[in-house]
Formats: structure tokens, sequence, C-alpha cells
């Protein structure tokens, strides 16, 4: 990506330089790329067929510059966090003059050796994590309004957000029969009348289980975790319904990528906007548990080790398992769409050549970011939770 914005700059470099002396040559500046800012209203001084293209690639690079930023700072900060609570010298040799991410990608490190050396008492407590992440859901209507600007047909109608989410991603309220897995919370249960994943509390099959009996056959209760139908007819939800229902869901959200457009646009203007869209996803819900022998608790030293997990590992749970998904396949589409963009030389001009510099420059270091994080956050995952990140 960097050679082809080199390249880029070089050509608008040979444009001013061919104007000669007179008038003088101006320096050209970027004043128009803001990371996290709107650009639908900048003006790169591109060609008006390469706009749409060029603004959808700058907002997305900007986007995913105020994402990276963001998750390397969470991700930085809890590592930090718990490496010190689990006993590390905050003024470690290691450390010194470290800046960003070399600094994160350390404190992260010294995080797994920390955790590694308090593991043997957690094992001999039979630790173990609960983790339930939260629902990370794609911008969808900026994503859908960005592509509406990629379009070649301006009269092709683009089908719904709703159908351009894969099935087993939609979830909302359903009004009338959930079709997929009705999810409830220890908080706040779902009704169930079909197969319960979690606890079920009400009737169970055959048996009462009126507390916290899992069910093998129908839970007629309450559910405090996934619900399926087993008849795969559908039941009543009163919880979030995700996976369809047979009515429009209500306060709906898409937790995956939506599916290819049906309109034809501008592939690379398209797969900004998709990148846009998952720099800009929403996170909420979820939950972090440590699980260890009730006894085990009333030790003031492994006390404080469970303390400090329960207060640091939540972020890093969120960044290795959840926006990692989103951001990775993106990243790595805005990548080969910036070198097409930025290849059409023509029409960029001095100031798109500029600007274009700029860009890279900023992509460049939150790629670096981002992967800093993420890598940072999937190791200390992996070693707490006893499983290779995905």
């Amino acid at each position: 990506m960097r050679s082809v914005l080199v390249g880029a700059w070089i050509g608008g470099a040979a444009l001013v330089s061919a104007c000669g002396t007179d008038p003088e040559p101006v320096t050209v500046l970027c004043t128009d790329f803001r990371v996290g800012a709107d650009l639908s209203d900048a003006e790169f001084g591109v060609g008006k067929a390469l706009e749409p293209s060029y603004v959808a690639f700058a907002q997305a690079a900007g986007d995913l510059a105020a994402t990276a930023a963001m998750t390397l700072r969470e991700v930085g900060s809890s590592c930090r966090g718990l490496a010190v609570d689990l006993g590390a010298d905050a003024k470690d040799g290691r450390l010194a003059g470290l800046v960003e991410p070399d600094l994160s990608k350390t404190w992260c490190a010294m995080a797994v050796e920390r955790f590694a050396l308090v593991r043997p008492k957690l094992e001999a407590a039979h630790y173990d994590v609960k983790v339930v992440l939260p629902r990370c859901a794609v911008d969808v209507d900026y994503q859908t309004t960005c592509e509406a600007r990629c379009k070649t047909d301006a009269s092709c109608v683009e089908a719904s957000n709703e159908e351009r989410c894969p099935v087993a991603n939609r979830e909302g309220l359903c009004p009338g029969l959930c079709t997929g897995t009705c999810q409830g919370a220890e908080t706040a249960p779902a009704m169930c009348e079909g197969f319960c994943a979690g606890t079920c509390f009400g009737t169970c099959g055959d048996d009462d289980a009126s507390r916290g009996t899992r069910c093998e056959q129908t839970c007629t209760g309450t559910c405090n975790a996934g619900c399926e139908a087993r008849d795969g007819k559908g039941m009543q939800c009163d919880a979030r319904c995700t996976g369809g229902c047979s009515a429009a869901l209500v306060a709906a959200v898409c937790t995956a990528d939506l599916l290819p457009p049906r309109c034809a646009g501008d592939v690379d203007c398209q797969r900004s906007c998709k990148a846009s869209a998952a720099a800009r996803a929403s996170c909420s819900g979820g939950s972090f548990d440590v699980l260890v022998d009730p006894e085990a608790r009333k030790d003031a030293s492994l006390a404080r080790v469970l303390g400090a997990m329960e207060r640091h590992l939540p972020a890093l749970f969120v960044a290795a398992r959840g926006r990692a998904k989103l951001l990775s396949d993106d990243a790595s589409d805005l990548v080969d769409s910036a070198g097409n963009i930025l290849a059409r030389t023509e029409e960029i001009g001095q100031k798109g050549a500029a600007c274009g510099v700029l860009i890279g420059q900023t992509g460049d270091v939150a790629s670096k970011s981002l992967k800093t994080a993420i890598d940072g956050a999937q190791k200390v995952a992996a070693v707490v939770a006893d499983d290779p990140a995905p």
C-alpha cells in the first residue's frame, strides 16, 4: 500500500514540476482528511468519476484509524493493569523508551508472564472463565447509505438491510415466532418452550425442574441461555431472537457483514463502505466471570488475582474475540482497494495525491496499532482461557 501511495505522490509532484516556475509552484497540503471526522463533504480535488470511491476510501481509513487507536488504548491499559496488579514492576527496564504500539505489546507480553506465575494457584482452586461476548453489530445504516453513492445505476433499488444480513446473524425482538434461537440471560431469562442450552427454570420435559436444571428435552419455563425450537417451527420469544422471525424484527441488528449489494457499483467504493461499517460497529451486553471453588475466595492473595482478572480481562476478550473478527477481513480488503483507487493517477490531481500520502501514512499506523492490539489481546485471552486464539 505504501509503495502505491508513494507512486501516486510522485505522480502529483511531476504534475507540479511540469508547470515550470511561472507561476511559482505551490506546496499542496491536505487539510480535508481528519481521523474520526465525517468526510462526506470533504473536497479532495479528484475527478468526478473517482470522487465517490476516493471519499469512501478516505472515510474508511479514518474510521479504521479511530477504531485502531481506541482498541490499542483499551488493550494497552488492560494489559498494563493486569500485569501490575499481578506483581509486574511498572518501571521494568523493558519498557524504557518505548512508544506505542511497542509499549502496549510489551505490557501484554508481561501480562502473559505474570499470569503464568499465578496460574498454578488458580488451577488448584479449579478455576474456569465464563465469557459471554458482547454483541458486536456493524453499522448497516451507514454502509447502505454509503453504498448508494457507489451505484452505477441510480434507479436500482437495493435489498433491505434485513434481507442482506445472513439469517443466522439477524437479531432483534421478535413480535412473531422466533425460528432461530431465543437468547436470555441469568439476569433476564427468556420464556422458552424448546430446548434450553443453559439452565431451565420451570418444567423440563416430563421432570419437574423448578430450579436450575439443564433440559435435554423441552423446557416450558424460562431459560438463561439459548432456547432452540425442537420442531423447527419457531416459538414465542420474549427476549432477543437470533436467526429469523416470522415477522419483521424490532430493534434489529446484524452481527456479521452484510451480504454483497445486488445493485451494481464501484467495487472498491463498496469495499470501503463495508470497512467503515465494521469500524463503526457497536458492542453491547456480554459478561465475564471467573469461577473457582467457593472456599478459595477466602484466600486474600487469590482474591487479589481474581479481582485483577475481573477488572482487566473483559476488554481484552472483547478485542480478541469480538472486534478482531469484524475488522480483520475488511481491513485487508481496504488495502486492496487503496491500491486500485490510488493507481488512477490521471484522476487524482495534486491535492488528491497529497491527501493519498497522508491517508496512506494514517492507514499504515492504524494497521500496526490494530495488529498489535489484537495480537496482544489474543495472547492474553488464550493463556487465560487455555484456548488458542481464533
